[in-house]
């Protein structure tokens, strides 16, 4: 019975999530709601499978979605899409550096089937969580990277999840339809 949950719960997450690349592709607003419905289903996904990192990971997501549908709500001139600076990209590049390897180094103590990918992709997915509620449009780049990654995570996980992995290879095409939405608006919004 937990499989047939599971398994509903993996393609409800996929379905919302799919809603919410769309949204957030359109730069829409309404893209925090199905990212906060589908964060809850994956955090209902992996107390069933007792993924307890995941949980953690889900409740750090759902309050960066909060953050961002409050700071998405603010009026049209304080919306603007931006480019990172210099500075910001050498951060985010060290965050996501050091974070890897610290996270990975606490996976290798545990049964963690892929502790160095899993490290990297959640670290990745949260700089560029950071970014997307920014309205940076750096946050593509990141989302296409961390897309990538857990394709290749979820095809190597001894019980590969099908759902996920199409469903980021999706959100990989989605990444980069978005990073090209987003650079049009950024650049008819400066003129």
């Amino acid at each position: 019975m937990n499989i047939e949950i599971s398994t509903l719960l993996e393609i409800f997450a996929t379905v919302f999530g799919l809603c919410q690349g769309v949204l957030v592709m359109l730069n829409k607003r309404s893209n925090w709601l199905f990212y906060i419905l589908q964060i809850i289903t994956l955090f209902v996904f992996a107390t069933i499978n007792r993924l307890y990192g995941d949980m953690v990971n889900n409740v750090i997501y759902l309050i960066m979605g909060i953050f961002g549908a409050l700071l998405w709500s603010r009026t049209k001139s304080e919306q603007r899409i931006t480019k990172c600076s210099i500075r910001e990209r050498i951060l985010y590049t060290t965050v996501i550096s050091v974070g890897t390897f610290c996270v990975s180094n606490v996976l290798k103590s545990t049964n963690d089937p892929l502790p160095w990918l899993d490290a990297f992709s959640t670290i990745t997915g949260f700089v560029a969580t950071y970014y997307m509620v920014k309205r940076k449009l750096d946050s593509w780049i990141i989302w296409t990277i961390n897309d990538i990654s857990y394709v290749v995570e979820y095809f190597m996980l001894p019980d590969r999840a099908w759902w996920l992995l199409g469903l980021n290879a999706v959100w990989t095409i989605m990444a980069i339809l978005s990073y090209l939405n987003w650079n049009r608006v950024m650049k008819k919004d400066v003129k």
